[in-house]
């Protein structure tokens, strides 16, 4: 607030001393100028009666003449007074109203209500740095899990845009340049409720001076970052970021995935994506020949794993010179649109085509001629804006790949479940049948729902219900959390993905494993689901209930709610 003030009163500086100068003068001139009583007899005002007048009378004009009625003098006075004082207030005014239109006070205001409201925050909040396509994502989604975020952009028109969207909290925001480490502090970063800071622009530089500073002004604090090359990638893993995030690696991964072992791929894709796809988009392509459409991020990034596989690859590429493009490499120049440009990259015998360029229209227009030229074909593209979603959908494209969704998908998996990417990581140990049993499974428990993820640490303040038991000796297995607390013999839409215990990683316990204080219990299952399950594992009398079948505890509420479960006999099945 220092600033704020600092800067008013360097701006109303010259309009501050016009008005005393007239407001003295003025009064001065009363003092000094002689004037008649009711008996006639002369006066002279003091200062306080003079000043008196000159106050009331400059802001209003609308006055008597005290405490006498004025002489010739007097009033000849009070005309220059009237017309001074008026031109003072005019220019006054006139500074304050530029003041208020200013961009620089404007802009220090906000600064000032936004660092006040970030500061006043009790919940623990992420410090979201950049308002794009996957900034606006991200704060969207937590949002809905109850998550509060903190929001810097440096375009005001994504603030608007922040402030216009129907979000259930109220996010504080600020247009800055969120490289500058002052921003950064302004924004929290170094409060005890900062959970992370989220590096989301769209410069790599940028997300690296944030992330920098980050470490630097809070060193214990998660710091996640976008990134769109490999030298940046290092540069930000140099110095210890939790997590680095390049979206076109990350396709390119999935990509390999979906050629070698596409069951895999489709048990990431829905435990990651809420939109999963379904069992039946699962394609089988034939080892062979794959052309790649643009060199590119995305373009280099699937030639290296394609290479590294042992994959035959031919690069279309308009402008190969510039691209630094290995010697041994098959390309062709062109952008890919044309017929004859993807005939002498051989699509005939080719098996699959990545459509990467940095333009949507040649995507698509790549693998529109891509399939009429063959029909049978894996098609890949890159879309690079989030408005063409409908006219790629329309296109029937085997794999789409968008930058924002990948990292915005990924940032929320880290966030709400970082089990699960440990998951992720143990199922590459599994072959495709075991891959396709898990996706089956997935299929069977939440059909056309989204399948949601989530984790439990058993703990006294998590699990207190869960905890005391165990403490206690009682013995509680895996599939308890998975009954339904109403009812026991239902199973909840859930299965345990994971349990680790001491570093050991149990992936797809049986239903009767047993549970031990300290574990981290991975589910996967519809999203209402994990609510009731909290009701099982936080309240003794519910899990007395799924253990035992009986409840020896609770008030009347309870015991009227027990009775009436009790009454329906138990059965198998899923609700």
């Amino acid at each position: 607030m220092n600033y704020v003030a600092y800067l008013i009163l360097r701006r109303l500086r010259a309009p501050l001393i016009t008005l005393i100068v007239i407001y003295s003068i003025s009064v001065l001139g009363y003092v000094l100028i002689p004037g008649v009583d009711g008996d006639g007899n002369p006066y002279n005002m003091n200062f306080f009666q003079a000043f008196y007048f000159v106050s009331f009378m400059g802001s209003t004009i609308g006055f008597g003449e005290i405490p006498f009625e004025f002489t010739a003098a007097q009033r000849f006075w009070t005309l220059f007074c009237i017309y001074g004082t008026v031109v003072g207030w005019i220019y006054s005014i006139g500074a304050v109203i530029a003041i208020l239109r200013d961009h620089t006070f404007i802009h220090l205001i906000q600064r000032y209500r936004f660092r006040h409201r970030v500061e006043h925050l009790k919940q623990p909040f992420y410090l979201v740095c950049g308002y794009g396509l996957t900034g606006s994502a991200v704060v969207a989604d937590l949002s809905r899990r109850g998550i509060q975020s903190v929001v810097v952009e440096i375009k005001q028109s994504r603030i608007d845009a922040l402030e216009l969207d129907n979000l259930p909290f109220d996010i504080p925001s600020l247009c800055a340049d969120a490289s500058e480490p002052d921003v950064v502090q302004d924004a929290g970063v170094a409060l005890e409720n900062c959970i992370g800071v989220l590096c989301l622009t769209d410069d790599d530089h940028v997300n690296l001076y944030i992330a920098l500073a980050s470490k630097l002004l809070a060193p214990k604090r998660m710091v996640l970052s976008r990134v769109a090359t490999r030298e940046y990638a290092g540069n930000l893993r140099s110095f210890n970021t939790d997590h680095v995030i390049d979206p076109f690696e990350t396709f390119a991964e999935y990509l390999c995935n979906a050629v070698f072992h596409p069951y895999r791929q489709l048990a990431y894709n829905w435990l990651i994506s809420p939109q999963h796809r379904s069992l039946q988009s699962v394609m089988k392509p034939e080892k062979g020949r794959w052309i790649i459409c643009g060199y590119g991020r995305l373009g280099k990034a699937v030639q290296r794993r394609f290479e590294q596989l042992g994959l035959d690859t031919v690069i279309v590429e308009p402008d190969p010179d510039s691209r630094n493009i290995k010697d041994d490499y098959w390309v062709v120049k062109g952008l890919g649109t044309e017929a004859h440009t993807l005939m002498e990259a051989g699509i005939q015998s080719a098996v699959g085509i990545v459509a990467g360029t940095a333009d949507d229209a040649n995507n698509l227009s790549i693998v529109l001629t891509a399939k009429d030229l063959k029909k049978n074909l894996m098609v890949v593209a890159r879309q690079n804006s989030h408005h063409n979603t409908p006219v790629f959908k329309a296109a029937d494209i085997n794999m789409i790949m968008d930058p924002n969704m990948i990292i915005a998908q990924r940032i929320m998996t880290l966030i709400k479940t970082p089990l699960l990417i440990r998951f992720l990581e143990e199922i590459k140990q599994h072959d495709e049948a075991w891959c396709e049993k898990l996706v089956r499974h997935f299929d069977v428990m939440v059909r056309d729902n989204p399948l949601d993820s989530w984790s439990l640490q058993i703990d006294q303040n998590t699990t207190p219900a869960l905890y005391e038991s165990l403490r206690y000796g009682q013995e509680v297995k895996a599939r308890h959390l998975s009954a339904h607390p109403q009812s026991r013999g239902l199973q909840l839409p859930a299965m345990v993905l994971m349990v680790v215990r001491k570093g050991t990683h149990h992936v797809l316990p049986p239903e009767d494993f047993c549970l031990r204080i300290d574990d981290e219990v991975l589910f996967c299952g519809r999203s209402h689901v994990q609510s009731q399950m909290l009701w099982t594992v936080c309240n003794s009398n519910v899990l007395k209930y799924v253990i035992s079948g009986q409840d020896e505890g609770g008030g009347y509420l309870w015991q009227r709610l027990f009775k009436k479960k009790v009454q329906s006999k138990d059965f198998g099945g899923r609700v």
